[in-house]
């Protein structure tokens, strides 16, 4: 009995010091991390994750602007450990293991704007290419690709197209800073309302916790 008993506190023992050193062992914090450069917006956010990656230890993560669909292509080669945000409709485009941080980073939502309600339904339409939502509308209404927001916001102000496809965000950014003289007088309904959530390679899931907390 005696022996048996201590067999079961050599057991706890070794079980409380193989807990220490794996809390002992430094969290792995990825590199280089893609977003989107095609939004002034984006990059706001991609500010304010790496002060979060900052807080919790990961001080030297870099941010690195990629466009379009690039960063999923970065992504799975390896070339980046992560990236900012995704609707999790990407997800099947990922051909690594992955984890998505549970808490979003924004909630969106996108629709298509256009000068007066006249020309809500007809005229030339642009949306940005890599942007799955937009991509998937727009091609298959016949819009006109355009390779980043800022683009597609000359284009609108500057009167080739009439309408474009766009989250609310995006478009008061747009205001705010200048790119659009004034909000679109259309706003159609809501095209896609969802989350768009933060991706690291599952290597990563200790990070992907904390991010979250």
């Amino acid at each position: 009995l005696l022996s048996r008993v201590w067999s079961l506190v050599v057991l706890v023992a070794a079980l409380q010091a193989a807990a220490c050193v794996a809390m002992a062992q430094p969290m792995r914090c990825p590199q280089r991390i893609a977003f989107v450069d095609n939004d002034p917006a984006t990059r706001r956010q991609a500010d304010e994750m790496k002060a979060i990656y900052a807080r919790i230890g990961c001080p030297g993560v870099a941010f690195v602007g990629l466009p379009g669909r690039r960063g999923v292509v970065a992504f799975n080669s390896g070339e980046v450990q992560g990236e900012l945000m995704r609707l999790p409709g990407v997800e099947p485009e990922y051909t690594r293991a992955f984890v998505r941080v549970r808490s979003p980073v924004v909630h969106v939502v996108g629709r298509l704007w256009a000068r007066d309600e006249a020309q809500a339904t007809s005229g030339a339409f642009g949306f940005v290419l890599g942007v799955i939502w937009q991509e998937q509308y727009g091609h298959a209404h016949g819009g006109t690709g355009y390779h980043g927001q800022t683009e597609l916001m000359r284009a609108y102000a500057t009167g080739l197209i009439d309408r474009f496809l766009a989250e609310d965000p995006a478009v008061a950014a747009a205001v705010k800073d200048g790119r659009l003289p004034a909000r679109p007088a259309h706003a159609g309904p809501p095209l896609v309302s969802t989350s768009l959530h933060h991706y690291l390679g599952v290597e990563y899931a200790a990070a992907a916790a904390a991010v979250a907390t």
